[in-house]
C-alpha cells in the first residue's frame, strides 16, 4: 500500500481533512493529490452509510483500502457497508487499490449475505481490469442512482 501511495501521489505527504456529509463531519485521516487511504475498520466498522461513501467517491479519484477481512454473518453489518462502499466507488469509476485476506470471489464465502455479495465480488474483479482502470471518472450527477 505504501508503494501504491507513493506512486499515485508522487510521494506527497498525507494530511487529514474533514468532509461535510449533510452537516456531519467525516474525517479522512490520510489524503493527498486526489487519493484517500482508509482502513476497512475506518470505513466499514463505523456507522457510515451511502451518503458518506458517495461523498468519498465524489471527492477522490482513487481510494486505497487496506485490511479487508474475510467476511461472514458474524460481521454482516460491516459486509453490508462494504457492499455499499464498493457500489459507490464503482458507479463513480473511482480507482480502488485494496488489500484483503481473500480474493473477491471468496471474500464472503457463505452465509445470509453471500448471494448479495456475488455482485460486489464481480465489481471488485472488474475494478481490477484494464478496461475499468482506463474509464474516466463520472460526474456528480451519478450520485442520485445509489441507494442504501
Amino acid at each position: 500500500m505504501q508503494r501504491a501511495w507513493r506512486r499515485l501521489t508522487a510521494s506527497a505527504a498525507p494530511h487529514s481533512m474533514t468532509l461535510d456529509v449533510g452537516g456531519r463531519a467525516l474525517k479522512v485521516e490520510r489524503e493527498a493529490a486526489g487519493v484517500a487511504w482508509f482502513s476497512f475498520e475506518e470505513l466499514c466498522a463505523r456507522p457510515l452509510g451511502a451518503a458518506d461513501y458517495l461523498e468519498i467517491a465524489e471527492r477522490f479519484h482513487t481510494v486505497l483500502l487496506e485490511n479487508i477481512p474475510e467476511l461472514s454473518p458474524s460481521n454482516r453489518e460491516e459486509a453490508a457497508r462494504f457492499r455499499i462502499l464498493i457500489d459507490a466507488l464503482y458507479e463513480a469509476k473511482v480507482k480502488l487499490v485494496a488489500s484483503a485476506e481473500a480474493q473477491p470471489q471468496v471474500l464472503y464465502p457463505a452465509g445470509d449475505q453471500s448471494f448479495e455479495f456475488e455482485r460486489t465480488a464481480s465489481r471488485l474483479m472488474e475494478m481490477r481490469s484494464e478496461a475499468y482502470l482506463a474509464l474516466p471518472r463520472r460526474d456528480a450527477e451519478w450520485k442520485s442512482g445509489i441507494v442504501e
